[in-house]
């Protein structure tokens, strides 16, 4: 049985892309006079750090869009429990910066376990909600459990302390 591939919903694909230029377009022209200024001597520096960054995240989002979403489901708990402990790790050998201990830096590469962290409750939350959906309708077998679940990556968040990451990893969790 082959599956058939139903077409991307091109509304959104479209409305991505203009948000995107616009913030390309708005990261220039916040950035275009500092950037003039040495170490950069390139009004374009920022933008094009930026265009970058988003073709990446084009790319990214093509390679995700063309992933079957029960892989999805099948990783949703190794992602949860890898983000949980690159949350711990973090705690322990993580970099300071602007007063929050939330990078984990190799070399001149540094990762933010807290994006990741958005991604793994997002997707564990999904899989919980998919298999439990007889008991969500009670508060204590269903609604408890599944605040749980950002909640603990929450309070690892605010031990960094990051209240903007912990805010929007919450904020989405709810929604």
């Amino acid at each position: 049985m082959s599956k058939v591939r139903s077409a991307p919903d091109f509304i959104i694909i479209f409305a991505t892309l203009f948000l995107l230029g616009i913030g390309i377009v708005m990261v220039y022209s916040a950035s275009a006079i500092v950037a003039q200024k040495p170490p950069f001597s390139d009004p374009y520096f920022f933008a094009k750090r930026q265009l970058i960054f988003a073709l990446l995240g084009i790319t990214s989002m093509y390679i995700t869009m063309n992933i079957d979403y029960w892989v999805w489901k099948q990783w949703a708990k190794p992602g949860y429990l890898v983000s949980i402990g690159l949350l711990i790790l973090v705690l322990i050998i993580g970099i300071e910066v602007n007063g929050s201990k939330s990078w984990l830096g190799f070399g001149a590469f540094g990762i933010q376990p807290g994006e990741f962290a958005k991604l793994g409750v997002v997707a564990f939350l999904a899989r919980w909600l998919s298999d439990n959906q007889k008991q969500i309708v009670l508060f204590r077998k269903g609604l408890m459990p599944a605040l749980g679940i950002p909640v603990l990556c929450f309070g690892l968040i605010m031990l960094q302390p990051d209240l903007g990451t912990g805010t929007v990893l919450m904020g989405t969790a709810v929604v």
